[in-house]
């Protein structure tokens, strides 16, 4: 990984089409760490394919960059999913029959209709016919600020609330459908970067792009998914206080009205359902992922599992540093979904049964300040000021030989790259019985011959039993040093660079060639 901190700019686009268009959603190259530093290995990796990279941002307000663009990256552009609009003026009105575009759009966002998406992709991108009206006079479609602010786009969202959620709050509908609505919008006038394929990796507003993608240009899209998409939001908007529950339900009660935080989650599945139906291939790094995307309309006959991979060489020869306290780390963002307080309350109850006990935090802060703000207040709380480092980011390497125990508290995951480094370090790990974490410390049900654990999995926000697992492996040296050899082996049969590599080179062979 390359890191820069200066604020990035759209790499002007290349004259050539590029090979496989990477279409990413609030990650590369504004976001280190996770699927951005798998982005960033997965197109150096590939060197003899010639990349370009659309990432989808919340806004259109200037970004660090954390990544330089690899050499074989031609072209890159942002799209912003919401822009700030001009001083106010009165919009032209888009020439276009409301109640058949608000039709299009309600089956869009209620149902995932794929034909639906598919006539708005071309709708809204066709020049109308001359001779039509003022708007016609101008031979331009509609812009996405036309769409969302001008006197046919308030009308076509008071339909739709009609339509979908008529007994939610129409002022907080209202910000729902900026967001979602406009981010839709956003991506039917986006434009797309030429290629002969494109790959996302995720479904939301970057699913829908490579949707469009295939739509607009006929050419093939696949998506790879790390975490569920669907999932992650469903868990967010779950979880959100800010979303009013405007609707009283109950066991006693089967009630068939859509509130607005089902409205939300239902709308994200619609996206994903609109990504699956037009990705050619679906791939995603373990098994069970799959269950999710069959779910939401995924076909069995296009699923493929591709596991991540590390450089073994990159950590294999890292020894340990004598003369240390016992020492344990998570390495993630400073995020809720990472749980990191349960990782700091965790630490408070280890520290009582190993006093000496050195814990740290390896990763960026500055996602969430207001999170942050609340873990540094735990830490003050359980007077581990003295115990617990916070680093930030930092290079990975130049603290694993420090690591006795890796550590991982997150609520959702797919397939973590720490505990792939950690395993090529031979560091065990206790970790949270989430996406394939079980599979990377104990193998998988087919492993042979067995390689046996490689430390402990957990119940998600089980501070005790975290805590536990912990002590347990600082306690006894033997059985650390057993688990972290078992992961290093795991890792070397099924996780490297190589193969997941050579996996990404057929499909994107396979794409091209369709």
């Amino acid at each position: 990984m390359s890191v820069s901190s200066s604020v990035g700019a759209d790499r002007p686009e290349a004259s050539a089409e590029a090979d496989v268009c990477l279409i990413v959603e609030g990650c590369y190259p504004y976001v280190a760490g996770g699927v951005a530093n798998w982005l960033d290995w997965l197109m150096r990796s590939l060197p003899e394919i010639r990349f370009s990279v659309t990432a989808v941002v919340a806004d259109d307000h200037p970004m660090g960059w954390k990544y330089e663009l690899p050499p074989n990256v031609g072209a890159f552009r942002s799209v912003p999913l919401s822009i700030r609009p001009p001083k106010p003026v009165r919009l032209p009105e888009p020439e276009l029959d409301a109640g058949h575009f608000t039709d299009l759009v309600c089956r869009t966002v209620g149902d995932g209709c794929f034909d639906a998406f598919a006539e708005l992709c071309h709708l809204v991108n066709a020049r109308p016919p001359a001779g039509g009206g003022r708007f016609s006079r101008r031979s331009e479609a509609p812009t996405q600020l036309q769409l969302m602010g001008s006197r046919f786009g308030w009308a076509v969202m008071v339909a739709a609330y009609e339509r979908l959620t008529p007994h939610s709050s129409f002022p907080d509908f209202f910000w729902a459908w900026r967001t979602l609505v406009g981010g839709l919008y956003a991506v039917l006038k986006a434009p797309v970067l030429p290629a002969r394929a494109y790959h996302t990796i995720s479904t939301g507003y970057a699913g829908l792009l490579a949707a469009r993608a295939a739509v607009m240009t006929g050419r093939p899209a696949a998506i790879t998914e790390h975490g569920i998409y669907t999932n992650e939001r469903r868990i967010d908007l779950t979880m959100a206080e800010w979303i009013p529950d405007s609707i009283a339900t109950s066991l006693a009660r089967i009630d068939d009205r859509t509130d607005l935080r089902q409205f939300w989650i239902r709308t994200f599945e619609s996206y994903a359902r609109i990504c699956y139906r037009a990705c050619s291939r679906i791939t995603t790094l373990y098994g069970e992922n799959q269950s999710f995307q069959t779910t939401l309309g995924a076909p069995r006959d296009k699923l493929e599992v591709i596991p991540n991979g590390i450089h073994m060489e990159k950590f294999a020869g890292l020894e340990r540093r004598p003369g240390r306290p016992p020492t344990v780390a998570l390495i993630g963002r400073v995020v809720p979904i990472k749980d990191i307080k349960t990782y700091i309350a965790a630490i408070g109850k280890l520290k009582a049964a190993i006093p000496d006990v050195r814990a740290l935090l390896l990763g960026p802060t500055d996602e969430d300040p207001d999170y942050h703000a609340q873990c540094m207040q735990l830490v003050r709380e359980l007077g581990l000021e003295q115990t617990l480092v916070f680093t930030g980011k930092v290079n990975i390497a130049d603290y694993l030989p420090e690591i006795d125990v890796m550590a991982l508290t997150s609520i959702s995951e797919a397939q973590p790259l720490v505990l792939l480094e950690a395993g090529a370090a031979a560091i065990p790990c206790v970790t949270t019985d989430v996406g394939s974490c079980r599979e990377i410390i104990e193998g998988l049900p087919e492993e042979a011959p067995r390689l046996g654990s490689a430390g402990r999995v957990v119940r998600p926000m089980d501070v005790a039993a975290t805590a536990e697992a912990l002590r347990e492996l600082l306690a006894d040296p033997g059985l650390r040093r057993g688990c972290g050899e078992v992961l290093r082996e795991r890792v070397r049969l099924y996780f490297t660079s190589g193969a997941s590599s050579a996996r990404y080179a057929a499909l994107y062979q396979g794409l091209i060639a369709a």
